[in-house]
């Protein structure tokens, strides 16, 4: 089975390839660039060795006349140092990978912009499979996620001893082993509550109580997920001149498997936590299409202080409502409250129905799988 990736890495350009463990990061930097010497820090010989030297870096590839691979380069933040000599004093095209932006902060590669071209990697999209013949129902990808490793497990008991494994990797690994937490029990409750904040409005107050700890400690849990880039947050749209817009961000994990395996959940047709995590779907289409296809600059999503609603605004040109199950004028309420204050292009609802219609108020009724071809097609529903 072979995957063609979206995101693509320009000749020449040297790059922080960013994404959480298991999205193929490796996989896309060996198959792309396989003349590339590929220096591997999660093998344990080449970490402790470069971890004991990070000076060894500069020495063996200054006069490499080629490109220099460094993958989970978080591991040792010092050698971003090096990378940066090499970039100013060599001829040696350098890209990074990691897994933690936290980390690779706090080593300095905030001093390397303008020098690395940052990109992201997401889990496959439906694209990707599409393209590769794969033919996933919906069910199985709002309930598995699409890890690479996860999509092509054979069997659901698969599929799910995978996410398990996963989730049991993080806490060991990123949470553990960088230290970024002093208590890893108050963090894997907190996860659990996470998982239920997931496509809901951030509220830390609420799930401090829930776990029993600060208010701040909570806030800074959610940085530790945005950091190991296991979760997104949806700032509001806020150009609004009738309607006050609530500025809360919404939360969104990276992959929809993993806050159902967070509450060992088993989705349902017909329930609000089916459509929450096609809601979740949706939106992490969307989030890869802005960064692979640059549709589009900004995604966001609007509510009112009065209670109307829209799931994401891309630009200020269109808006998206999110529904499973047959679709009625009474649930574009959002979408027009929006189009009285925003001259919007576009306004639909991406639905499970199999047919796009429009309705007498002008809003598009448009399948999910025609939404999807969109995102990479400018927008396009043809």
């Amino acid at each position: 089975m072979v995957i063609h990736r979206r995101l693509a890495l320009l000749e020449a350009k040297h790059y922080l390839l960013l994404g959480p463990r298991r999205v193929g990061k490796s996989t896309l930097l060996k198959t792309t660039l396989p003349s590339a010497h590929f220096v591997d820090l999660l093998q344990t010989d080449t970490y402790y060795e470069y971890v004991r030297s990070p000076s060894l870096l500069r020495e063996r590839f200054a006069s490499l006349k080629g490109t220099l691979i460094i993958d989970e380069v978080q591991r040792i933040p010092d050698l971003i140092y090096e990378v940066h000599w090499l970039i100013e004093n060599t001829r040696v095209r350098v890209v990074v990978s990691g897994s933690s932006a936290r980390t690779l902060r706090r080593g300095g590669v905030t001093n390397l912009a303008g020098r690395l071209r940052s990109a992201r990697l997401f889990p496959l999209t439906w694209r990707e499979l599409n393209d590769a013949g794969m033919t996933i129902d919906l069910r199985t990808l709002l309930q598995f996620g699409t890890l690479p490793p996860v999509v092509l497990d054979a069997s659901d008991a698969d599929k799910q001893g995978t996410l398990d494994d996963y989730c049991g990797e993080y806490l060991r690994e990123e949470v553990r082993a960088e230290g970024l937490v002093r208590n890893v029990g108050n963090f894997t409750r907190f996860l659990e509550i996470a998982a239920l904040s997931n496509t809901a409005l951030l509220n830390f107050a609420s799930v401090a109580r829930d776990v029993g700890v600060s208010a701040k400690t909570v806030q800074e849990y959610f940085q530790i997920l945005e950091d190991t880039l296991l979760a997104y947050t949806l700032e509001p749209f806020v150009k609004t001149k009738k309607r006050r817009a609530i500025r809360t961000p919404k939360l969104y994990f990276f992959d929809c498997g993993l806050p159902n395996t967070l509450l060992r959940r088993i989705l349902s047709d017909r329930t609000p936590e089916y459509g929450q995590s096609f809601e979740q779907f949706c939106v992490l289409e969307a989030l890869a299409a802005q960064h692979y296809d640059k549709t589009f600059g900004q995604a966001r999503y609007f509510r009112s202080a009065s209670g109307y609603e829209v799931d994401l605004v891309l630009d200020d040109h269109t808006a998206i409502e999110f529904k499973t199950g047959r679709v009625h004028e009474s649930d574009t309420r959002g979408l027009i409250a929006l189009s009285e204050d925003v001259k919007l292009k576009r306004r639909w609802v991406v639905c499970t129905e199999s047919q796009p219609r429009t309705l007498a108020n002008g809003v598009e009724v448009v399948p999910w799988r025609l939404y999807c071809a969109a995102l990479a097609n400018g927008l396009r529903l043809d």
